[in-house]
């Protein structure tokens, strides 16, 4: 896919751009400090890998089930080569891969508008605050969105050329997407929607695709799934601790935090759910394994909605109206990063959105995906379970950097998409 020389000096270009924004943001990160409040759970589990003691230690806290393996994997293969808890050199590693998924929505970008969309979308990319600001948590996000954004680079070649190949390909980085953070296989019942109401081929094609797609994702996932049924003799998929998520969802604590006024009882109220309410309730269960723990958080959650429903519904407009903010919490965050926030994710909103919906309505397989999409992650990410503005920008904000790339860079001229196979 050579952008041809009228356009490879830009990109590089561009390249370098997204690097070095990052580079330049994570060295005013002081080495030590990771961060991001998960961050040490990660790096403890990464640092056990890392000295052969595995994946999940007796020694350590219950919660850290629920940490998706591959990340945690990553970071110990980092350890193992630079040093434990080198953080300067993890921070360093995810400049590279933020790099890489440059390239990649690039590639996505201009095999639908051409090179100029493509390259609007990645400076978007680029210099877009809440992505360079990923590269500095000790966190799955940017390996997460890597996978992410191959996932659709493959998905959308298949809706155009419907070949084997291609779905086992889109199959296998949604599979390593989901052992990052298991929110993304919300993405497996849209692209099998699409593929099979919005591309032209026989049935038979269109139920093999999502078959290859499916069986794909699942084979990836098989490990951990095999691990689980080793150590507890439970069958499940995989530890994503969606149970305890939608207990603290619909409880008067997630309520407090809702509810806060100033940024002192923001803080208050995370501290006592997440330092006291959440280390108690698995001090109380750290005897069960992590599937009947997850049950038990789920029977509870369903009493809070049961005894307090209309609490719970309060909870999901605010957790809607939050998801969908394109600006931080201002209560926990200060004036400059909600303004830096806002100014770069306004009009993308509305460039993003305006391209978008013109393809919808013009029945394009991949605008349907990314509605599809956006629906199924707002309605169960967005609205169920305990969430923030972050399970939002790897899925869809994404998708909405190639559409205002696209739009952007139709007024370009000179600037042919990629020739499609025909169908």
């Amino acid at each position: 896919m050579d952008p041809g020389a009228k356009y490879r000096w830009p990109l590089y270009l561009l390249l370098l751009l997204c690097f070095f924004t990052r580079l330049s943001f994570i060295r005013q990160i002081p080495a030590e400090d990771f961060f991001y409040p998960d961050g040490t759970d990660y790096s403890r589990v990464a640092s056990a890998i890392t000295q052969g003691e595995g994946f999940y230690p007796p020694e350590m806290k219950p919660v850290i089930a629920y940490r998706a393996p591959l990340y945690c994997f990553f970071l110990g293969g980092v350890y193992w080569l630079f040093g434990i808890e080198n953080l300067t050199a993890v921070r360093l590693v995810h400049c590279f891969l933020a790099m890489l998924t440059g390239w990649i929505i690039y590639l996505i970008s201009e095999r639908i508008w051409g090179a100029a969309g493509g390259l609007l979308s990645l400076f978007i990319f680029s210099i877009h605050p809440f992505f360079v600001y990923h590269a500095a948590t000790i966190a799955p996000e940017i390996v997460f969105t890597l996978f992410v954004v191959l996932t659709y680079y493959f998905l959308f070649r298949l809706f155009d050329e419907k070949t084997a190949f291609l779905a086992i390909l889109a199959g296998i980085p949604l599979g390593l997407a989901a052992l990052t953070k298991g929110t993304v296989l919300l993405l497996g019942p849209a692209a099998a929607l699409t593929i099979f109401s919005f591309t032209k081929a026989n049935w038979g094609r269109r139920l093999g695709l999502v078959f290859l797609l499916g069986s794909m994702s699942l084979l990836v996932i098989s490990p951990l799934s095999y691990w689980i049924y080793k150590r507890w003799n439970q069958v499940s998929l995989m530890l994503d601790g969606s149970g305890m998520n939608f207990w603290i969802a619909n409880s008067p604590h997630s309520a407090h935090i809702f509810k806060a006024k100033t940024a002192s009882q923001f803080r208050s109220a995370q501290q006592h759910l997440w330092m006291e309410v959440l280390p108690a309730m698995s001090k109380r269960l750290e005897h069960l394994s992590p599937g009947d723990r997850d049950r038990i958080y789920y029977k509870m959650g369903w009493r809070e909605f049961e005894k307090n429903p209309e609490r719970s519904l309060w909870l999901m407009a605010e957790r809607f109206r939050i998801f969908w903010r394109p600006w931080v919490h201002p209560l926990a965050y200060g004036p400059k990063e909600v303004f830096l926030s806002g100014i770069a994710s306004l009009p993308l909103f509305f460039i993003g959105f305006l391209y978008l919906f013109s393809r919808f309505r013009a029945k394009t397989p991949e605008a349907c995906f990314t509605v599809l999409s956006i629906i199924l992650i707002t309605l169960v990410v967005g609205m169920v379970n305990n969430t923030e503005i972050r399970f939002r920008v790897p899925l869809i904000d994404t998708l909405l950097i190639v559409y205002a790339g696209g739009l952007i860079g139709s007024v370009f001229p000179g600037s042919e998409p990629y020739p499609k196979r025909p169908a």
